[in-house]
């Protein structure tokens, strides 16, 4: 067991025990309401401004509405309809560029394009058409959400939980709260030695490197509770980069 592995169990189980006392009181109702709130509005808004952007308030109204407001320029009248999907995002990342979006943004934009069978203003215009109508729908559930799942667990909170949330019931969610929020913590701070890491490996510096190499086993098959940050993380920035384009 190496050093990370110590620390990252040591406060796992500091942050449990914490937790276990605490309880799950009304403010971790609270939390719970509105993170429960937010998944919902999540996995239900992208439905829904996908169904909407075949109808007239997305493909049409709200298209058209954005297509009117883009620069005008040679680039943005450019046909993509043909063009291999590289070519179609290379136009498409030329014309955000011309807008000021930083490359990091791009991808997000690139992949929320609708319309790829006319020119890139199109295309575009149906990308931001469908980011507006998830920000609406986004929104809208989440405060319906909230309020609903907030009178709920009102209702509820006192006979399962306990008086202030220490139960045993209580106290079990408690002591889970408190070891999910920590193991996110981690999660970050694991995220950002492995992004310095990689900055290091740019400049020929591997003494960091070489520590979680030898620390975490990375070149072995053993588990080890680190290693499982360290890999989560490491594909964290990976999948960030690669949306990022």
């Amino acid at each position: 067991m190496g050093i990370l592995d110590i620390i990252i169990l040591v406060l796992l189980v500091l942050s449990a025990i914490f937790g276990f006392i605490k309880g799950f009181g009304k403010s971790s109702l609270r939390r719970f309401a509105f993170l429960f709130a937010l998944a919902a509005a999540y996995f239900i808004g992208i439905p829904c401004a996908r169904g909407l952007m075949g109808t007239n308030i997305g493909g049409d109204w709200l298209l058209g509405l954005y297509r009117n407001v883009l620069p005008e320029g040679d680039i943005f009248e450019q046909s993509l309809s043909g063009l291999s999907y590289q070519a179609q995002s290379d136009l498409l990342s030329q014309a955000l560029g011309e807008m000021h979006f930083p490359s990091f943004f791009r991808g997000f934009f690139i992949s929320g394009a609708f319309d790829l069978h006319s020119d890139v203003g199109n295309a575009l215009a149906s990308s931001f058409s469908y980011y507006t109508l998830i920000a609406v729908f986004f929104l809208v559930f989440l405060i319906v959400f909230s309020l609903v799942l907030n009178l709920l667990f009102r209702l509820i909170a006192e006979p399962i939980l306990g008086e202030d949330g220490k139960g045993i019931v209580g106290r079990i969610l408690g002591l889970l709260k408190r070891v999910f929020y920590t193991s996110l913590q981690l999660l970050v701070l694991m995220a950002i030695v492995v992004f310095i890491d990689q900055l290091l490996l740019r400049s020929d510096i591997f003494a960091l490197h070489d520590f979680l190499f030898e620390d975490l086993g990375l070149g072995t098959g053993e588990f080890s509770i680190g290693r499982v940050f360290y890999d989560t993380a490491y594909a964290l920035l990976g999948w960030v980069s690669e949306i990022g384009g």
